[in-house]
């Protein structure tokens, strides 16, 4: 089985850079769905057989033009959803950016999973609900030579991906953020007793890139 990790395309709120941790949250802009479009162009080699998102509007939205070309019926994932920072969501303001950064740190470079935000929730908490769903995926796909694609977010792929899998070090997943629409590959092997590895991040292999830039929420 293939598995295509998909950030989802620019939000309203990564253009007004703010921190949108609701649900069902904002539409993608019209950069967005051009980015949803050429996310069908990049994949379409891949031939996806299923198309999975989280309950928030920006990932149906991305998901939406792969499901339509490749004629699939997508289904929504209780637990894909953005972190869920408490106080900080739709906050704007360097101070916010600054505290949901050093939450980030501490879980993936100090392994501080116990701590939240005010209100949100812990890491542990992040990683339980996404490698859930990522169990349940491998579940339904693992033992095939399905192709297949699943719609989150930055922050809890950046949490969760490098646990669920093997290839990248939690350093590197802290450190190269996932740009809007980028797409995290794993190969997932048929044998239930072998963890997936990921191939390539956003583009590039793991093992030669450098840190980059992208975004979070």
């Amino acid at each position: 089985m293939k598995l295509y990790l998909v950030r989802h395309a620019e939000s309203e709120a990564n253009r007004d850079h703010v921190i949108a941790c609701g649900i069902p949250g904002p539409n993608l802009t019209d950069l967005g769905w051009e980015q949803a479009e050429t996310l069908v162009e990049r994949l379409q080699s891949a031939d996806i057989t299923a198309v999975y998102h989280s309950r928030m509007v920006r990932t149906k939205q991305t998901a939406t033009p792969l499901a339509r070309t490749f004629g699939l019926r997508m289904t929504e994932l209780e637990g894909l959803h953005e972190v869920q920072l408490g106080d900080l969501a739709e906050r704007s303001d360097v101070e916010a950016y600054d505290l949901m950064d050093a939450l980030a740190t501490d879980w993936n470079m100090r392994e501080k999973l116990d701590l939240a935000r005010p209100g949100g929730e812990s890491g542990a908490d992040v990683l339980r609900r996404m490698t859930g769903e990522l169990d349940r995926i491998r579940a339904e796909h693992g033992d095939s030579d399905d192709s297949v694609v699943a719609v989150a977010h930055g922050f809890c792929l950046r949490t969760a991906t490098q646990r669920w899998a093997d290839g990248v070090s939690m350093e590197f997943a802290f450190r190269n953020l996932l740009p809007n629409a980028s797409v995290i590959e794993i190969d997932v092997p048929r044998d239930p007793s072998q963890r997936p590895r990921i191939v390539s991040w956003a583009g590039i292999d793991p093992l030669e890139a450098e840190p980059d830039e992208g975004g979070i929420i």
